[in-house]
């Protein structure tokens, strides 16, 4: 931690230790990363566009590849976040930099054992649509990120227009708007460990601890502070830390009671 004064105000920003560069030379472009809660040791990656459908399993320590695994029956239009949903592995295939696509998906894989498998099917795919997009309302339906809370699955959009978010829950083919929040910032990557969540923009880690007596995501406790990682794009949350990858493959790690302290 350290503290600015800036025209006699106290800023808290947090800082994390040096950053680890990954070195499995498969990730060009770091765009999800999630913390296994099956296997400790491993993080699990995919690349952002232009890829082939497959994961990458990350030794949390040496940050080296241990396996690429790839998705059959999967596609990779423009894999933006990867989470958990009941145990189950889901990838969003829903970026949408032009809010124009039609194809939006979920894939939906079990967790593959990253020290004996290479390839595993797709378990279930979802196409989804915005409740609230018609017509030709094409304004800031890109997303970049998506976690599971209370055992269901939620988007958070990436504005374009301006620098708010938009809250959806996933419910079968449909993500229904809850909210829009005034994040001032453009949303690139979200998790949860089922207390906290963890919200990232270019310059800006929030974390929430929700009431969870509604679908409101922000109606609890919000503890943010400004970070300097270069462009982020992935988050992961432990149960004391967060994780941030940016997209030149750089790892950095904060503690939660940081980002609490005020």
């Amino acid at each position: 931690m350290k503290v600015l004064l800036l025209l006699g105000t106290v800023i808290w920003i947090v800082f994390a230790a040096p950053p680890q560069k990954i070195t499995c030379k498969k990730i060009t472009e770091a765009s999800g990363l999630l913390h296994s809660k099956k296997y400790p040791d491993i993080f699990w990656m995919h690349n952002d566009s232009g890829d082939k459908p497959r994961l990458y399993a990350v030794n949390k320590n040496t940050l080296e590849c241990v396996a690429t695994v790839k998705i059959k029956k999967a596609k990779h239009r423009d894999w933006e976040d990867i989470s958990y949903i009941n145990g189950d592995i889901v990838i969003g295939d829903f970026g949408n930099n032009k809010s124009k696509r039609k194809n939006l998906k979920l894939y939906i894989i079990d967790e593959p054992n990253p020290y004996q498998t290479d390839t595993i099917k797709v378990k279930k795919t979802v196409h989804f649509t915005y409740s609230d997009q018609h017509g030709s309302d094409v304004k800031n339906y890109d997303c970049e990120a998506i976690f599971s809370f209370n055992n269901r699955l939620y988007l958070l959009s990436k504005h374009r227009e301006d620098r708010n978010t938009t809250l959806y829950k996933v419910d079968d083919s449909i993500a229904q708007k809850i909210i829009d929040y005034p994040i001032d910032g453009k949303v690139t990557g979200a998790d949860s460990n089922g207390r906290y969540i963890v919200v990232l923009t270019y310059d800006m880690l929030y974390l929430l601890e929700p009431t969870k007596k509604s679908e409101n995501i922000f109606d609890g406790k919000i503890y943010k502070k400004p970070i300097d990682a270069g462009q982020v794009e992935g988050v992961a949350l432990s149960q004391q830390t967060i994780y941030v990858v940016n997209e030149d493959s750089e790892l950095f790690t904060y503690r939660i009671e940081d980002l609490k302290r005020r």
